[in-house]
């Protein structure tokens, strides 16, 4: 068993006062179904054997992964490796701002007439960049930079894949798999309508659109 540094009750008591400003307990956990003794029993070290599940919805809560968490016990300084991820959230924060801003060009354009990555079965009828494109502009009509929140990518990063100049990861799969509910995508990478066929899976006629799929779960971010 890995020997730790820094207890998880620290841990968990200086990611409170670093990452969420010293916020209440009852504040952090306001979005989740636990109480606000719990927390603070965890950082008391009161809570010798946390059940692994409730660890990781209260991670989500600070927007940390179980790893993240392992590093910042492991570190020499346990204040500073938990600052550190701050830095990071604040430059991502700023690329996404600057790419939000950008015009971004027809990825249905590029996919069409400049696709850098093609599907590997030639009896594909649509590509993992035609789902996403037709979820987001025909069933949700969403901005991209939203959509690229939902999938856990930069803007540049989500433009790419929907634009078939980048091949959409595993990850991003299973998630668009939990927005519509199946456990894989063959129906729609064959479809001859794929409009047609997302919105009869989905129960959609016109007049529900647009409409907001599922969110993806916190565990499945990556």
């Amino acid at each position: 068993m890995q020997e730790y540094r820094h207890p998880l009750g620290e841990t968990l008591r200086q990611m409170r006062l670093i990452l969420a400003a010293g916020a209440m307990p009852d504040e952090i956990l306001a979005m989740v179904d636990l109480p606000a003794w719990y927390l603070l029993e965890l950082e008391r070290g009161h809570i010798t054997r946390p059940d692994p599940d409730t660890l990781t919805l209260l991670y989500d809560c600070y927007q940390v992964t179980a790893d993240q968490v392992a590093n910042f016990r492991l570190a020499p300084d346990l204040k500073a490796a938990i600052t550190t991820i701050i830095t990071a959230k604040e430059a991502t924060g700023q690329a996404y701002r600057r790419q939000g801003k950008f015009k971004w060009p027809s990825s249905d354009w590029y996919a069409t007439k400049h696709p850098v990555v093609k599907m590997a079965d030639p009896a594909a009828r649509n590509s993992y960049a035609d789902i996403l494109r037709c979820v987001r502009e025909r069933i949700e009509w969403c901005p991209l930079l939203i959509t690229s929140f939902y999938y856990r990518l930069s803007p540049m990063a989500y433009w790419q894949m929907e634009a078939a100049q980048l091949p959409v990861t595993d990850t991003v799969i299973q998630i668009l798999c939990q927005r519509l509910n199946v456990t894989n995508l063959d129906a729609f990478i064959y479809a001859d309508d794929l409009y047609t066929t997302l919105c009869q899976h989905l129960n959609l006629s016109q007049r529900d659109l647009p409409t907001q799929l599922r969110l993806p779960m916190g565990g499945d971010r990556h």
